[in-house]
């Protein structure tokens, strides 16, 4: 929506400046007009994704989690999730609600996989911080009502057995508000 707000913008004031630069032809619109169309191509301009980033509905991924302030972003627009970790040890790892993009976070037990998650709004989502081990499923709740899951595949830790800090994760985002991930 912001992209197509911007152009929409961008071509307005490129319209405009262009009507001005043709009535009156001087220095201001020139540069109105110039600006206008950095602002157009900066808007649909192709962007390198992000290291820490992945805009894809599922995945697996791995990063390292003592880098970017342990965030990693899932999803884009009304399904975006930032999450948030931080070292616990080689077999778990901390996991938090702080990014302005995530409601809440819920740790599922005992279930085995992602696809068998029938309704994510029936897990606690009471709790700022939440401590899942290799194997547990994290449930986020992001500020549009959508849901997310993510399986905990394998937890590196430098300070113990390890040689980097690194979290490998699948996920699944869930559009329209669904909470059934079947």
């Amino acid at each position: 929506m912001q992209t197509k707000v911007v152009g929409f913008c961008s071509v307005a004031a490129l319209v405009g400046f262009g009507a001005w630069f043709y009535n009156e032809p001087s220095f201001e619109p020139a540069i109105g007009f110039i600006v206008s169309i950095g602002a157009l191509a900066a808007n649909y301009w192709p962007k390198k994704p992000e290291k820490y980033a992945s805009n894809r509905l599922k995945g697996k991924i791995s990063f390292d989690y003592s880098n970017n302030n342990g965030r990693f972003i899932i999803g884009s627009n009304e399904l975006l999730f930032e999450t948030a970790w931080s070292k616990a040890s080689d077999e778990s790892i901390h996991v938090y609600n702080d990014p302005a993009s995530i409601k809440g976070v819920a740790l599922v037990k005992g279930v085995p996989a992602i696809n068998l998650i029938s309704n994510a709004k029936s897990y606690d989502f009471s709790s700022r911080s939440r401590t899942p081990q290799e194997g547990d499923i994290v449930v986020f709740e992001n500020s549009y009502g959508n849901f997310a899951a993510v399986k905990i595949i394998d937890i590196k830790d430098n300070t113990r057995s390890d040689s980097i800090d690194e979290l490998n994760f699948e996920y699944v985002i869930n559009p329209d508000g669904h909470t059934d991930f079947r």
